[in-house]
């Protein structure tokens, strides 16, 4: 009996070990694929950035959750917006967020409002009041706007990034 239930145990223990290395194995390999296809569609600098006409800024709070502290993150992201429009990469922003954030703010406004105060003139602004994940702000401007060429602006820890996707 005690030879039963070692096997049975040294049988579990060595599936699970199996399972979980299958596991980690998918997921980086998941995480490889991504990173390699992202490669040469992520860029750090606006000159490396292709012209496509419309940016699709992703939505944030200027402060953060935790502590109200000002969130980088809206920073960098307007910064990148900024940038890519002086350069003449993006002429329509399309700005994505939640218009009723938990915190209760209406990010896509506050972006808009932000944008305008640094001198971005407030007739190229689109505002897409239902961007609760960027899945479905990319989906949404293809969809329901037509639009199927697009920068994607976002950030990258502590430098404004741009990430271009491919055409849908």
């Amino acid at each position: 009996m005690i030879s039963t239930m070692k096997k049975l145990l040294r049988y579990t223990l060595w599936t699970s070990l199996a399972g979980l290395l299958v596991i980690v194995a998918i997921v980086l390999g998941c995480n490889y694929c991504v990173t390699q296809y992202a490669r040469h569609r992520s860029f750090s600098e606006v000159d490396s950035v292709p012209s496509t006409g419309v940016g699709l800024l992703l939505g944030t709070t200027p402060q953060t959750r935790i502590g109200k502290e000002r969130n980088q993150f809206f920073t960098y992201r307007l910064d990148a917006a900024e940038a890519l429009y002086r350069a003449r990469k993006i002429n329509l922003i399309f700005i994505s967020g939640d218009k009723n954030s938990l915190d209760g703010v209406n990010e896509p406004q506050c972006m808009r409002d932000s944008l305008v105060a640094r001198g971005i003139p407030e007739n190229v602004f689109f505002q897409d009041d239902k961007g609760y994940s960027t899945i479905e702000s990319v989906v949404r401007i293809n969809q329901e706007y037509g639009i199927s060429s697009f920068a994607i602006i976002s950030q990258h820890s502590e430098h404004p990034k741009v990430l271009q996707p491919h055409q849908l």
